[in-house]
């Protein structure tokens, strides 16, 4: 069965053996990773091909890691959003989308919409999303959760 995870790794250069360890023992089709800063020059893990925003930063907020092997085909995103997605052939055929957002400033609802609009459904949009609220237990104030708990909402 194939499997699909997320890390928000936080720098791939100075955790990339746990990142060998993680894909060596779960043999995931897809790994999103959240925080990648790829340095310079290096290469994903063998097995792997990796998927970096388009036109983004070259550290890659949110990547796609896709088990060589594994039909896909990437999206083309429009949005000023920090994503990444591709159409995946597992056991069915689903969208992944690696999203990153920003803590500071409020994500609108509108650039979700077309984020999510650009995505062939089914589609699963994993990432993080610095979405704190009192709802999940963050102390009040925090920014960023409400507009991800209501677009949650509106979604299923």
């Amino acid at each position: 069965m194939d499997t699909v995870v997320q890390w928000n790794i936080r720098g791939c250069r100075s955790n990339f053996e746990e990142l060998k360890l993680l894909l060596n023992r779960s043999q995931s089709a897809v790994v999103a990773l959240l925080i990648c800063r790829l340095g310079e020059g290096q290469m994903p893990p063998r097995g792997y091909t990796l998927l970096l925003p388009q036109g983004g930063s070259p550290g890659g907020e949110a990547a796609l890691l896709i088990r060589n092997g594994t039909c896909f085909s990437e999206i083309d995103l429009k949005t000023g959003l920090h994503a990444t997605a591709a159409t995946i052939s597992l056991e069915k055929t689903l969208t992944v989308c690696s999203l990153y957002l920003n803590p500071n400033p409020q994500v609108s609802k509108l650039s979700l919409a077309e984020l999510f609009e650009q995505l062939s459904k089914p589609f699963l949009v994993l990432g993080d999303f610095n979405a704190h609220s009192p709802a999940w237990g963050a102390p009040a104030g925090m920014g960023g959760g409400g507009c991800s708990r209501s677009s949650q909402l509106k979604m299923t």
